[in-house]
């Protein structure tokens, strides 16, 4: 559960408060300014038609001289017309800050998720945090993307009270004439309506504060419901379960399981937001209108007794009006600024997460001839959060240009082994060598352009194949050509409409969608583009029949040529060409040596996973004899 912190002080939060408007006037530099202007034109605008239609009634009641109303008249016309094109203008270049400051924030989250270790991205508590911001951004706009809106409430509201409270002052003088009516003219029932009007607005401060606490924490809870929601929403959009739906016939399973679970949340929501809101505002409300009543028996009596014009009526019920909803809007706004900061706040430590990985200085060297060995010495590793070795004591070392396989069960360390090797972790206990240098003290980004990886869980994005391949907008597109060759997929990239210009995926008109098959010819391509002196092939074929996958190993075996090569898979069958196979056992290396020396080690693991698969193999072969003969 994410929280925001009691322990932020006064000048913490004003720190970030401050760190908020900064990072909006970065990204969006026309949008304050805009926001400020905007704000001062609108709380100016009511009082033009106060004032002036006070003046109008004055005249119509006094003189009535024509030159005077007719200018009065084009005068509140043309200023109203003026301030009003202004405000539009504002509102305009607003609008469109907002918008660019929704994606720029969004996209500096998502810089954040790029560049960060991968440590960080496997983190449940780095995921939720961002959920979070997700969310409060979506459903309130709360955090940076809420400051421009807040700070104009603000400013308005503030414009607001100092403007009816020049043009309203008059009214709460004391009048020295008409001493009988003297409890009307005193400063005690003036200062009485205020005080009520202060503490009216107090009250709406109070009942928001609770409110917006409420609702910060409300959002853990909502957050497990959005989850189950953007399931569903997945779920009935994404046609790739369209088959299983239709010949398993789960329509009907799927639309119940969402009306209930639609149903449910919405009736829990509906009711505990109802409840809070009317408890929070509904006195607020009854309060206020109370006030605003009073203002106008205020105003009236006096003007009852003549201590004031019928015109000035107008001027005061409005200003008092204005000030009463300006000075609740006023508190009520920077209450709700200093509420957002949390979420400002979130924002930003989710900005600053620090990257645990030390990252050296080190030059790698460059060398032409790849002379690289990697060396595990006393390795052991647990992931965060769990008590149970991923990997135990590891020591090996890579000779240069041999071919390992990396076989075991599942759980059995073998994408751990790769995730260290290309220091997507660094191990807790031992070191792993370059050149019998630690790899931490190597620049972290030098030292991963020594591996070529095509991951179990890879992925191909929705950009151009060329641009897949070369993981690179500008590219060598001969040479792309010849690593999808050597993959075996260069005669489906031809027959694409584009060629290597084809996007992937279809999210346009252009683009192709692939077989499973394909895409791992395609990312194994991307492995041959790079043309690191590592390479490793984790589980990339699985789509791929034994026979496929045996043909797809044997050929990038002749590929990779003097190359470090590492290849991990459950068919034993693919790993044997391998100089070595290392085989792993709840994180723990049990064997090593080729194919031919494991098999004579009857008590071994690799002998027993071996033949459990060649009787697999046996028994379908034999099976298809029969049928054959048949």
């Amino acid at each position: 559960m994410i929280k925001s912190s009691d322990k932020t002080t006064f000048k913490d939060k004003t720190n970030y408060l401050w760190k908020g408007f900064r990072i909006v006037q970065r990204m969006v530099p026309s949008l304050l300014p805009a926001t400020i202007a905007g704000a001062i034109l609108k709380s100016f605008n009511p009082f033009i038609t106060i004032y002036l239609t006070a003046r109008i009634i004055d005249e119509l009641l006094g003189a009535r001289s024509l030159s005077r109303l007719a200018f009065l008249i084009g005068f509140a016309l043309i200023l109203n017309l003026a301030v009003f094109l202004a405000q539009k203008g504002m509102e305009h270049i607003k609008d469109m800050g907002d918008y660019q400051l929704y994606y720029l924030g969004k996209i500096e989250m998502d810089q954040l998720i790029l560049s960060t270790d991968y440590e960080n991205v496997e983190k449940p508590d780095f995921h939720l945090k961002k959920q979070k911001i997700d969310e409060a951004c979506q459903m309130h706009r709360r955090g940076i993307w809420q400051l421009p809106r807040l700070t104009d409430r603000f400013l308005t509201s503030l414009c607001t009270v100092v403007f009816s409270m020049a043009f309203a002052f008059h009214a709460f003088i004391p009048s020295s004439s008409n001493s009988s009516h003297s409890f009307i003219a005193s400063p005690w029932l003036s200062l009485l309506l205020l005080g009520m009007v202060i503490l009216s607005s107090t009250y709406s401060v109070w009942s928001n504060t609770r409110f917006s606490k409420w609702v910060f924490k409300r959002m853990d809870r909502v957050m497990p419901i959005n989850r189950i929601f953007s399931f569903y929403a997945n779920l009935l959009d994404d046609h790739k379960f369209g088959k299983d739906v239709r010949i398993y016939q789960q329509r009907e399973l799927i639309s119940q399981s969402y009306y209930r679970f639609m149903l449910s949340s919405q009736e829990l929501f509906e009711h505990d937001m109802a409840k809070m809101q009317s408890r929070f505002f509904g006195i607020s409300a009854a309060i206020s209108s109370l006030i605003s009543g009073l203002v106008y028996l205020f105003i009236g009596m006096k003007a009852l007794v003549g201590l004031i014009s019928i015109g000035s009526v107008v001027q005061y019920v409005g200003a008092i009006s204005q000030f009463t909803t300006g000075f609740s809007e006023l508190i009520t706004s920077a209450t709700e600024i200093w509420q957002n900061i949390d979420y400002v706040e979130l924002y930003f430590n989710f900005l600053e997460t620090p990257n645990p990985k030390y990252k050296g200085s080190l030059p790698v060297e460059k060398r032409s001839d790849n002379e690289y060995e990697i060396e595990f010495r006393n390795v052991s590793f647990k992931y965060p959060g769990s008590e149970i070795y991923a990997l135990k004591n590891l020591s090996l070392k890579l000779r240069i240009g041999d071919h390992f396989a990396v076989v075991g069960r599942n759980g059995s360390g073998k994408t751990t082994f790769i995730k260290l090797l290309t220091r997507l972790y660094d191990p807790q206990e031992g070191e792993i060598l370059l050149n019998d240098i630690n790899i931490q003290k190597y620049d972290y980004q030098e030292y991963l352009h020594l591996f070529s990886v095509v991951f179990q869980d890879f992925q191909l994005f929705a950009f151009s194949v060329g641009q897949n391949v070369a993981t690179d907008v500008h590219y060598d597109k001969e040479r792309a050509m010849e690593c999808l060759d050597k993959a075996g997929v260069g005669d489906r990239v031809r027959d694409m409409s584009k060629g290597l210009d084809t996007p992937l995926y279809k999210i346009d008109d252009d683009g192709v969608e692939i077989s499973g098959g394909e895409e791992q010819k395609i990312a194994i391509a991307r492995a041959l583009y790079k043309n690191a002196p590592f390479v490793v092939l984790d589980e990339p074929t699985a789509a791929l029949d034994p026979v496929a996958e045996f043909e797809v190993y044997s050929k990038f075996q002749e590929i990779a040529g003097d190359k470090t090569a590492i290849y991990i898979s459950h068919r034993l069958s693919s790993c044997r060409f391998c100089d070595n196979i290392l085989v792993f056992n709840q994180g723990v290396l049990i064997q090593s040596g080729s194919h031919n020396e494991l098999i004579q080690d009857e008590d071994g693991q690799y002998y027993a996973l071996w033949n459990a698969q060649a009787q697999y193999y046996k028994e379908n072969s034999e099976k298809a004899r029969v049928l054959g003969s048949n």
